[in-house]
């Protein structure tokens, strides 16, 4: 795909391998990531999209293949690295510390960029009553952002699920990363939940400037809200390109209606 609007690639995956003993998950896979869009992996099942994912911020280390994220190139990357350079990530599996507040699981996002040490936290001196006005600021601002005010005291166990996910995008969200990975943050909500779902990712990347890479399976939303679709099918890119160009790819309706398998 050519860059849109001649705006520069944040991410860059070139020939990206990766085999789990001797099975091949991903296979020769390159694109890019262009700073300031939502980009959407998409495919069946078993295609490799979470996989990618893990590659991305460092969960998995390809045997082949770089990576460069803002410029910097390598060839690992480790899950608190892509953190620190402001990879920003959620799960498929909602992983939140479920007896601690909606307020308390968004602050953990902070933590990275707290300075003050242990002691001066502990005592509450030195930097680390700035810090902690700083910090509950910002928090605040997210919650509001995401219509959790009400909730905020609550524990996250006793919530829905498709509130659970919003908190979790907060938590991602307070670290004010560069980048977001949402692995399926809409699996498993009703269309309400989804459309609200949509609208914050939007506002997001609109209001934040935030590049978001999403795996996504509702076609209708990947549509309503994508300026890019890479498909992979059985570790392979099959399609790299604006939403509408890629539903049209022979190779992606043969992979989605089953003709390839």
């Amino acid at each position: 795909m050519n860059s849109p609007d001649n705006k520069k690639s944040i991410l860059v995956l070139k020939d990206i391998s990766l085999s789990f003993k001797g099975v091949k998950a991903i296979t020769d896979i390159s694109f890019n990531v262009y700073e300031g869009e939502i980009c959407s992996v998409i495919g069946p099942n078993g295609a490799g999209k979470s996989s990618m994912l893990n590659v991305i911020n460092g969960v998995y280390i390809p045997q082949e293949g770089t990576i460069s994220f803002d410029g910097k190139e390598f060839t690992k990357m480790k899950p608190h690295s892509a953190a620190v350079m402001g990879i920003g990530r959620t799960f498929q599996n909602i992983a939140l510390f479920s007896g601690m507040s909606v307020l308390d699981n968004i602050m953990s996002g902070r933590n990275l960029m707290m300075k003050a040490n242990f002691w001066e936290h502990a005592l509450n001196i030195g930097r680390a009553e700035k810090e902690e006005l700083e910090h509950r600021q910002a928090v605040e601002e997210i919650i509001e952002f995401l219509g959790l005010q009400s909730i905020r005291k609550t524990p996250v166990a006793s919530l829905a699920y498709g509130l659970q996910k919003r908190v979790e995008l907060g938590r991602a969200l307070a670290a004010k990363p560069k980048m977001l990975l949402l692995d399926e943050p809409m699996a498993g909500m009703t269309m309400e939940e989804k459309l609200d779902m949509s609208c914050f990712i939007q506002e997001i990347n609109r209001n934040y400037g935030t590049t978001i890479v999403l795996i996504e399976h509702d076609m209708g939303v990947v549509m309503d809200i994508s300026d890019h679709v890479v498909v992979l099918d059985y570790g392979k890119k099959i399609g790299d390109g604006a939403p509408d160009e890629v539903m049209n790819n022979q190779d992606v309706i043969d992979a989605y209606l089953g003709v390839s398998h």
